[in-house]
C-alpha cells in the first residue's frame, strides 16, 4: 500500500499499488509468471519476474441490470401472481468474465508473455474456473489459491501465492 499526505489536511489515504517492487527477503519469481486474481466480476492480471511485480490487465464484466422485470406465477389453486424472476444473472456474468480470462490468458501464452501461472480464485468457483480455462492454461498453473483476494494488498496476494507454490 502506498501512503498519500495531503498538505491542506492531515488526512491520510491509501491507494492500491498497481506495480511493485517485492522486499529482498521475497522469493524472487524466476520465470516470467502471470498472477491472476479473480472473484465473481473481476479478474486481474499480474506480471511477476524477479521481484518486480505489475498490473498488465483487468476484466470486469457485472450482472446486467434487468429493472421491473417480473414473472408470472401459477400457484396450486390455477390462481396466476407475479413475483420476481429467479436470479441467475451472477452464474452468467462469472461464466462470461471466465470465459474471456481464458482467451485473454490463451492470447498472452501464445504472444510468449508467460511461462508460469498462479491463480487466485474464491473455492466454491475453482472447479468452474478450471472447466473453462484452456488445457495449455492448466499445464503451466502452478499454483492454486483457493481464497478470494480480489480486494486484497497485491503483497498479501503474492504471499499467498508463493505460499501454495
Amino acid at each position: 500500500m502506498r501512503i498519500v499526505y495531503t498538505k491542506r489536511e492531515t488526512r491520510i489515504s491509501i491507494e492500491n499499488i498497481k506495480d511493485m517492487q517485492l522486499p529482498q527477503e521475497f522469493q524472487a519469481f524466476e520465470r516470467p509468471t502471470l498472477i491472476v486474481v479473480t472473484d465473481n466480476v473481476q479478474a486481474k492480471l499480474y506480471r511477476a519476474l524477479g521481484h518486480e511485480v505489475s498490473l498488465v490487465h483487468t476484466i470486469s464484466t457485472k450482472a446486467d441490470v434487468l429493472e421491473g422485470e417480473r414473472v408470472e406465477i401459477m400457484t396450486g389453486s390455477g390462481d396466476v401472481r407475479s413475483g420476481e424472476p429467479e436470479d441467475d444473472r451472477k452464474e452468467w456474468s462469472r461464466e462470461k468474465l471466465y470465459d474471456q480470462l481464458s482467451e485473454e490468458l490463451m492470447r498472452r501464452l501464445k504472444a510468449g508473455e508467460f511461462e508460469s501461472l498462479a491463480v487466485c480464485v474464491p473455492e466454491e468457483h475453482m472447479n468452474e474456473l478450471k472447466e473453462s480455462l484452456h488445457v495449455d492454461l492448466l499445464k503451466i498453473a502452478d499454483a492454486w489459491v483457493r481464497k478470494n483476494l480480489a480486494n486484497d494488498d497485491l503483497l498479501d496476494i503474492v504471499i499467498h501465492v508463493q505460499e501454495s507454490e
